[in-house]
């Protein structure tokens, strides 16, 4: 499936909030003005019926909204639908699809807090047709049995080493990043690379991860284990969050691309002849 992205400037930019790594005067964490940057392409798939995709990652902020703080993934579903249905489209009813690749959570009190972004997923399914993804190493999904009520939810797919076909589109993926099997959203090396490899083999349209690959051709941090991997198996489109890079989309040396939406968001518009 061939994507172009335009990234030379966002078509829109979303004001939020996200807490510093210092603190004020007060002793008071810092909280810093940001905006998320929206960017528009397009992808071919003559199979998909899917008008739009959605795809974004580590929504680490919040909006201040009535007196209250709402996560940016809570309040950013409806301003995307409105986007798109606006500006985007002629159709009365497209049907759009999300990617998410995890790490939906912040706390302005704490930098890098992990918590409960089931309420994130579900802001995205009430205004798109379904929502696929896999879970950042800060998110969580509530008890064993709240999760699992979760992920029987119709049109959510949470993944973690498995690969669903929606709307004709077959995507796979791995949930958290590589560390001690022991611990909330880690994956044991062997056992990380092992699927990976399986995903890259299965001829997907997307393959969905949190951890970052490095890329050291632009000094873009990741991780080279996952690189190696991506570079000796075959062409595949690779989603990924938790390291930011300037760029977004880059083609490794094997014609793979890998979209690296760390605290931004892509629509797709499908390519029409």
């Amino acid at each position: 499936m061939k994507i172009t992205l335009n990234e030379i400037a966002p078509i829109e930019l979303f004001p939020y909030l996200e807490v510093g790594t210092g603190q004020s005067n007060n002793g008071n964490p810092i909280i810093l003005h940001k905006e998320l940057p929206i960017y528009l392409g397009e992808f071919e798939n003559e199979k998909s019926n899917i008008d739009f995709l959605i795809i974004c990652s580590d929504l680490q902020g919040a909006i201040e909204k009535d007196g209250e703080y709402k996560l940016i993934g809570e309040e950013l579903p409806e301003y995307l639908k409105f986007l798109i249905e606006i500006e985007l489209t002629e159709n009365e009813n497209p049907k759009i699809g999300v990617i998410l690749c995890g790490d939906l959570f912040t706390n302005l009190d704490k930098r890098g807090s992990s918590g409960d972004v089931r309420e994130v997923w579900m802001k995205f399914k009430n205004q798109f047709d379904w929502v696929v993804g896999v879970a950042g190493n800060h998110d969580r999904f509530g008890s064993n049995q709240e999760k699992e009520e979760f992920e029987s939810t119709e049109n959510i797919y949470l993944l973690h080493k498995e690969i669903k076909e929606i709307d004709h589109l077959k995507i796979g993926g791995i949930s958290g990043i590589i560390g001690r099997g022991d611990k909330t959203n880690r994956v044991d090396e062997k056992e990380y690379l092992d699927h990976l490899k399986k995903l890259l083999n299965k001829k997907l349209d997307f393959v969905l991860l949190h951890e970052t690959p490095d890329f050291p051709d632009l000094g873009f941090t990741g991780n080279p284990k996952i690189r190696e991997v991506i570079e000796k198996e075959g062409k595949s489109n690779i989603c990924c969050g938790h390291c930011h890079w300037e760029r977004t989309l880059i083609e490794f040396k094997n014609k793979s691309l890998v979209m690296n939406v760390d605290s931004k968001v892509v629509i797709l518009k499908k390519q029409t002849s």
